[in-house]
C-alpha cells in the first residue's frame, strides 16, 4: 500500500514538473487551448449484485490519469452547458488482487458538466464510456469462479460527482466519488459485470494559463416555426441489431440476434435538450432458450416481440447526443397473476411471449451521432439495474412536426411588411 501511495505521489510530482516545463517553452499548439493534465488515486470497493461473487470482497486502490480540454465558448453548446470539460482517461486497478478476476486497464473519453461553481469552487458531474481490458475471464475448467466477466475486452463506464478547488491559475485539487462499471453488453456470457464504488483525490494542472470563458449576451431560443405562431416536436424512428450470448446461463452455445425498433416522441425545451416518451418493440431470440419458453417450432416469429414504454431525456452537443431512458415492460404476465387490459385484450389474443425474470423496469442509454440532416447512427445499451441485457448498433431518421402554440395562434392577423 505504501509503494502504491509513493507511485501516485511520484506521478503528481512529474505532472507538476512537466507543466512548468511546457509553460516555459510556450508551445503554440497549447497556447490558449485550455489543455490540462490530471492524476488521481482511487480507493474503492466492489458492489456485487449476485451472491456468486460475494466472496470477492475487498478494498483496493486504483490509478487514473487524464488529459482534459476546458471548453471556453468556441461553440454555442459549450456556453449552454456551463463550459464543460472534455477529455480522455486511462484507468488501472488490481481489483483486490484476486487471481480469478485479475487486473483491469481502461481507456475512455468523457465529458464533465459543471453543476455549481464560482471563482474557486466547482461541483460537477462526469460521464465517460470507452473500452476496458480485463486480464482474466470466465473459463468453465480453469476459472469457473469468475461469473462477472465472460470476455477480456469490455465496455468501461464511469459516472462520478467531482469537487474542484482552485489553488492558483493553473493548479486545482480534485476530489470525487463515483461508480465504474465493466461489462461486454451480454455479447459473451457470463456477464454479471463488475461494479466498483470509489472515492478519489488528485491534482489537475493547466499546461498554460487558461483563457477566460466567452460570456456572450444570452441568445434567445428560436424555434423552427416560431414566426408563424408554431413550435415543433420530433419523432425519432430507429432500428438496432445486436448479438447476445446466453451459453453459460442455459447451456446453449448458440448466439442469438436481438432486434430493437424504437420510436421517440420528444419536445424541445432548449436548443440542446429534449424530453418525451418512447415506445419500443424488442425481439430477443435468446428468449427461445428459456426453460419455460414455448416450442419455437409451434410459435410464430412475431409472438416473440416484446413491447416497452419509457420516459426519455436527450442532451445534444452539436452532432453528438445522449438519450437516457427509464422504462417499463408492458407484458406483465410472467411477474403477476393479475389481469390487465393490455395483456387480456392485446397480447394474450396474439399469443405473445416474454420473460420478466430480470424485473419489470429497465434502463437504456443511447449515444447518437448525426451523420446527415435528420439521419443518425447510434449505440444503445439496455440494462436491468447494473446488469446488461443487450447492446445494439443501429440507424435512425428524425421527423420534425410543427404544432400551434395556442388556439389564438391560428387566427390570421395581417402584419405590415410580413408576408
Amino acid at each position: 500500500m505504501k509503494r502504491k501511495t509513493a507511485y501516485i505521489a511520484l506521478w503528481t510530482l512529474l505532472l507538476l514538473l512537466t507543466g512548468i516545463q511546457v509553460k516555459g517553452q510556450n508551445y503554440q499548439w497549447l497556447s490558449n487551448k485550455n489543455f490540462l493534465m490530471e492524476v488521481r488515486g482511487h480507493y474503492g470497493v466492489f458492489y456485487h449484485h449476485h451472491f456468486e461473487m460475494e466472496h470477492f470482497n475487498a478494498h483496493f486502490p486504483a490509478f487514473e490519469c487524464s488529459l482534459y480540454k476546458g471548453t471556453f465558448g468556441e461553440k454555442e453548446w459549450e456556453a449552454a452547458y456551463n463550459y464543460p470539460y472534455i477529455g480522455l482517461s486511462f484507468y488501472y486497478s488490481g481489483l483486490g488482487g484476486f487471481d480469478e478476476i485479475g487486473k483491469v486497464f481502461a481507456l475512455y473519453p468523457f465529458i464533465n458538466y459543471p453543476l455549481l461553481f464560482n471563482d474557486r469552487h466547482m461541483l460537477s458531474f462526469k460521464l465517460g464510456a470507452g473500452l476496458g481490458y480485463l486480464t482474466q475471464k470466465f473459463d468453465h475448467t480453469e476459472n469457473h469462479y469468475n461469473f462477472s466477466i465472460g470476455s477480456n475486452l469490455n465496455a468501461a463506464v464511469n459516472i462520478s460527482f467531482e469537487y474542484r478547488l482552485k489553488i492558483n491559475k493553473t493548479l486545482t485539487s480534485v476530489a470525487s466519488f463515483g461508480l465504474t462499471h465493466f461489462s461486454n453488453g451480454a455479447t459473451k456470457s457470463p456477464n454479471y459485470g463488475l461494479n466498483t464504488f470509489s472515492g478519489a483525490w488528485g491534482f489537475s494542472y493547466y499546461f498554460t494559463a487558461p483563457r477566460l470563458n466567452f460570456d456572450p449576451v444570452r441568445r434567445p431560443d428560436y424555434y423552427k416555426f416560431e414566426f408563424d405562431g408554431k413550435r415543433w416536436f420530433s419523432i425519432d424512428l430507429d432500428y438496432g441489431i445486436g448479438v447476445k450470448d446466453v451459453s453459460q446461463t442455459f447451456g446453449n452455445n448458440e448466439r442469438y440476434l436481438v432486434h430493437d425498433l424504437s420510436t421517440h416522441v420528444l419536445l424541445r425545451f432548449t436548443n440542446y435538450s429534449r424530453a418525451g416518451v418512447s415506445l419500443s418493440f424488442v425481439k430477443d431470440n435468446s428468449d427461445k432458450a428459456l426453460p419455460n419458453a414455448p416450442d419455437p417450432n409451434s410459435t410464430k416469429e412475431y409472438q416473440w416481440i416484446k413491447p416497452n414504454v419509457a420516459l426519455c431525456y436527450s442532451m445534444t452537443m452539436e452532432r453528438l447526443s445522449f438519450i437516457f431512458e427509464l422504462g417499463l415492460h408492458l407484458d406483465l404476465r410472467y411477474s403477476s397473476n393479475q389481469h390487465n387490459f393490455f395483456n387480456d385484450h392485446l397480447l394474450k389474443p396474439l399469443g405473445m411471449v416474454t420473460d420478466l425474470s430480470k424485473g419489470k423496469t429497465f434502463q437504456k442509454v443511447t449515444i447518437r451521432y448525426e451523420l446527415f440532416d435528420n439521419v443518425f447512427a447510434n449505440i444503445g445499451l439496455t440494462t436491468h439495474l447494473a446488469r446488461a441485457d443487450h447492446l445494439c448498433f443501429g440507424l435512425g431518421y428524425r421527423f420534425n412536426q410543427k404544432y400551434y402554440l395556442n388556439k389564438h395562434a391560428k387566427s390570421s392577423i395581417h402584419i405590415p411588411g410580413v408576408h
